[in-house]
């Protein structure tokens, strides 16, 4: 029988990450960019950096939301599976 090849839907490093859930280098990321956003946010220097800056953290949290229902959705699968490996 051949090996079987692991399927990709095209994000290995999101694949790679949700597999293995370690989050803990991309939580420092998200975290310091987000600090650095907010404190141009704050100073609002400048044509519109308020404002995109406003948007730029709004995407990391929409990204952090998006990592989380991923979770979800693996536990769901392996849950699914386990079931069905019951009957």
């Amino acid at each position: 029988m051949a090996p079987t090849q692991q399927t990709t839907v095209g994000y290995p490093h999101i694949e790679k990450l949700i597999d293995s859930e370690d989050f803990n280098g991309l939580n420092k990321a998200f975290a310091d960019a987000y600090e650095k956003l907010e404190k141009v946010y704050k100073d609002k220097k400048g044509m519109g950096k308020g404002k995109e800056a406003a948007k730029a953290m709004r995407a990391l949290e929409k990204c952090s939301e998006l990592l989380k229902e991923l979770l979800k959705v693996k536990y769901h699968l392996k849950e699914q599976i386990a079931k069905q490996a019951k009957k």
